[in-house]
């Protein structure tokens, strides 16, 4: 058989072609065809040009098998599915005759793309570059794609542009890679230019607001004085502001017409600032004629009537009518809707319509609005199960349900019942779309299934901890918060270093023999010698016990009712220069019966953003008790924690929203009767020990004012029998591990209970951060104490950092 390339067009031959110039493919519609016949048999096929990939593969690709009848529409999907591939510029297919009449030898010509090597940014600093290759795919390896290129190149100014750089530019360089010269080597030059800063934002056509009031309804704004006000231009913000929030805001004044007619920026590249001019139409204000409800059977007007008109305006001077509040009309079905899902009316539909009122000529337009609500029929809750937790049982989860079966449904109790499951801390963080699946029944009613996703809640920690209180310790121990899958608590720790050693053993259970008691037994044998201030070398053996009862009939609420028995032994105290006459002993008995009422609703034992804490708690220790002293102490301790909003999360977000929350506290103690161990007094400043009062050296907080460490003062004259501090707190969670505050403290301690004062108070305040790690909270404290003093008693105002361990707040 004669074969040749390309094959001479003798009767019987087929020869198709698909030419593409330079690196543009040609569709293979557009090839030269000539067809001498209608069909013919495949005898082989040989492929030409080939270098990276296979004969095998390109003749897979193609399917023209030896054997098979092949017709043009073949020839011509063979073409394109080598196109398709990627890999190749240029593709001709020709046949030629063989030995064989009625068949052919068919020929692949292939010319292969280069490889790219590597794609490479230079002077790329605002946007991730591997956003960049996963958004277009750019993988390195892979054939040349000219479009895809372009692409790359069109979405980095895009992204430049959103970050606040609209001058950017981007050079695309494409050269031989010096390892593999048959390759090539892309690289994106990109020059970001300054970051555009608005200077100037002002509108034309507006006459009912003034140029500031706009601007306060948009998210981009002008550069200010401050960092803050950075006046950034970020492109989709911008557009935002335009398409959303102009509108919106006009909308809520009653100017339903309301257009932006266009927009103008105004940069200079070399200075990096701009202006930008907004062109606005406002149109006719629109008045409320009437605002009618129907349907409602389950609520009066009285409870619904003050929701759907929150927002509204009232009637200006003369006016018979008030400017309608589009806007608020429009969202006043979502809150409505929330009373009605709160109440088992799962089903329950409410539509607004808007109309226009004709009026007298003249005279400015005006609206009727009009709530339609299809309230359906009322839906209990007949079954809740719960699925994926494969280590914590069922009753676990249960006893954190605010909703049971039977209840009339209610949205607010389910997604509190499903925040109380994620306060356990055993179980990954779900959105809510996810966690909680509504099934209706056919009588109307509802199953609730609540998914769930175990972690490691188990650890194993060991490490190193330093403080000012007890100095440098190493430590080792294991803690486990659901035991058994029942929530049960059992920890072990031992703190090991020249001033501190502590062996404490403990175990937990918040369901005793299956009921709704709670107990909790804890072992401990400890020695601390006291760096922070000399109040020698203090050593404990002994342990307690304690019962929680819970209050029926008030959530969240428990009395605990515990003993405790430990000897104690310091050593080593200094007793020179005491001023008090206070009679103290330095080895002794404790015997301590003690109550505690608590209320507990808040939403993370750590880093709480709503809820509440209270305990008042009374010990008394000694006297009928037997062992020494006889003393009752008594102890007051409120927490509050409101959210104030929320950055972030939204639907679609694969990351947990920014939380912000305001947190208000309350401290008190006082202590009555014969008080021999002056480690059962109170001893305020710093973070680690005693009472929390930053700004101010451990202990250093006195019954005669701020004394710092290193005075001629007797020690045992730094504590007192009575305590006051109160604290405010705006704290940042940023995830469910790391937590940032800004906070005030304000405390102080006195000799003895008659002499408390609340209002004479010594005041801190500053910032601090706090991460949960595998070995506890970790903090850092950064506090300005404002009533500090220095040896000779006169005022020295100034810094103190605090580190912290095992506390947040």
């Amino acid at each position: 058989m004669n074969r040749r390339w390309p094959p001479a067009g003798a009767a019987g031959g087929l020869w198709l072609t698909a030419l593409v110039f330079g690196l543009a493919a040609v569709e293979p519609a557009a090839a030269q065809i000539q067809l001498d016949q209608s069909s013919v048999r495949v005898d082989s096929v040989v492929v030409v040009g080939n270098q990276r990939h296979s004969a095998n593969i390109i003749i897979t690709r193609s399917r023209l098998r030896a054997g098979n009848v092949v017709r043009q529409p073949q020839i011509q999907d063979a073409i394109r599915r080598l196109f398709s591939s990627g890999d190749f510029s240029d593709v001709e297919i020709g046949v030629e005759a063989s030995d064989d009449p009625e068949r052919g030898v068919f020929y692949i010509r292939v010319e292969e793309r280069p490889y790219i090597t590597q794609y490479a940014f230079r002077g790329l600093e605002r946007v991730d570059e591997d956003v960049i290759r996963d958004t277009i795919g750019l993988a390195n390896n892979s054939p040349l794609d000219p479009s895809r290129i372009g692409r790359a190149r069109v979405t980095l100014l895009e992204l430049l542009s959103n970050e606040g750089f609209p001058t950017a530019s981007v050079d695309t360089l494409i050269r031989p890679d010096a390892a593999f010269p048959a390759d090539l080597l892309v690289v994106f030059d990109v020059d970001e230019g300054p970051r555009l800063g608005v200077t100037a934002i002002t509108f034309e056509g507006n006459d009912a607001f003034t140029d500031a009031e706009l601007r306060a309804a948009m998210a981009t704004d002008e550069e200010g004085f401050f960092w803050f006000d950075s006046g950034e231009l970020k492109k989709d913000e911008f557009r935002r502001d335009l398409t959303e929030r102009l509108p919106e805001f006009y909308r809520a004044n009653g100017y339903l017409d309301f257009e932006v007619l266009g927009d103008t920026v105004i940069s200079d590249r070399v200075t990096g600032k701009g202006r930008i001019e907004i062109r606005v139409e406002e149109g006719a204000r629109y008045l409320l004629d009437d605002l009618r409800i129907t349907g409602n059977r389950a609520f009066p007007l009285a409870t619904i009537e003050p929701i759907v008109r929150r927002g509204q305006h009232e009637a200006e001077g003369d006016e018979a009518y008030p400017p309608f509040n589009f806007t608020a009309f429009y969202a006043s079905p979502a809150d409505l809707g929330d009373l009605y899902r709160n109440n088992g009316y799962l089903g329950s539909r409410i539509t607004p319509d808007v109309r226009r009122v004709d009026v007298p000529e003249g005279e400015p337009p005006r609206v009727s609005a009009h709530l339609a609500i299809q309230e359906g029929p009322r839906s209990y809750v007949r079954e809740i199960s719960i699925e994926g937790n494969t280590a914590t049982h069922d009753r676990v989860i249960r006893n954190r349900l605010l909703i049971f079966p039977g209840d009339v449904y209610s949205q607010e109790r389910l997604i509190q019942s499903f925040q109380n499951i994620q306060g356990l801390n055993f179980f990954e963080p779900l959105p809510p779309d996810e966690a909680i699946d509504i099934r209706p029944r056919p009588d109307g009613d509802i199953d609730i299934s609540l998914r769930v996703q175990e972690k490691q809640t188990g650890t194993l920690n060991f490490g190193i901890t330093a403080s000012g209180y007890t100095g440098l310790a190493g430590f080792i121990g294991y803690s486990q918060p659901n035991l058994f899958g029942l929530a049960k608590t059992g920890s072990f720790r031992w703190i090991f270093g020249r001033r501190q050693r502590d062996l404490d053993i403990s175990y937990s259970d918040p369901e005793l023999l299956g009921s709704h008691y709670s107990a909790n037994v804890t072992l401990r044998s400890s020695r601390d010698q006291f760096t922070g201030f000399s109040l020698g070398d203090r050593r404990q053996t002994g342990g307690l016990t304690e019962v929680g009862i819970p209050i029926f009939g008030i959530r969240n609420t428990r009395v605990f009712v515990g003993y405790s028995l430990f000897d104690d032994d310091v050593r080593g105290l200094d007793t020179t220069n005491v001023i008090g006459r206070r009679f103290s002993l330095f080895s002794g008995l404790r015997s301590t019966l003690s109550g505690r009422l608590v209320q507990d609703s808040r939403n993370n034992p750590l880093f709480a953003t709503a809820g509440a804490r209270n305990q008042l708690a009374f010990r008394q220790t000694g006297g009928f008790l037997g062992g020494d002293g006889n003393y009752q102490k008594l102890d007051l301790t409120s927490e509050w924690f409101v959210p104030v909003g929320r950055l972030g999360g939204g639907p679609g977000s694969t990351s947990p929203p920014i939380e912000l929350t305001f947190g208000l506290s309350f401290e008190a103690g006082l202590i009555l009767g014969r008080n021999p161990f002056f480690t059962e007094r109170y001893y305020a400043g710093g973070t680690q020990a005693g009472i929390q009062l930053r700004g101010y050296d451990e202990a250093s907080v006195t019954p005669s004012g701020h004394i710092p460490g290193d005075t001629p003062f007797s020690d045992l004259d730094r504590v007192g029998e009575s305590f006051f501090r109160t604290g405010v707190t705006f704290g940042i969670k940023l995830t469910n591990s790391i937590f940032m505050s800004a906070f005030m403290d304000a405390g102080n301690v006195w000799l003895d209970a008659s002499q408390l004062n609340p209002t004479d108070l010594l005041v801190g305040a500053g910032i601090g951060a706090s991460l949960v790690t595998p070995f506890g909270p970790l903090g850092l404290d950064y506090a300005y104490g404002f009533d500090r003093r220095d040896v000779l008693g006169r005022p020295d105002p100034g810094w103190q950092l605090h580190f912290k361990f095992g506390r947040v707040f």
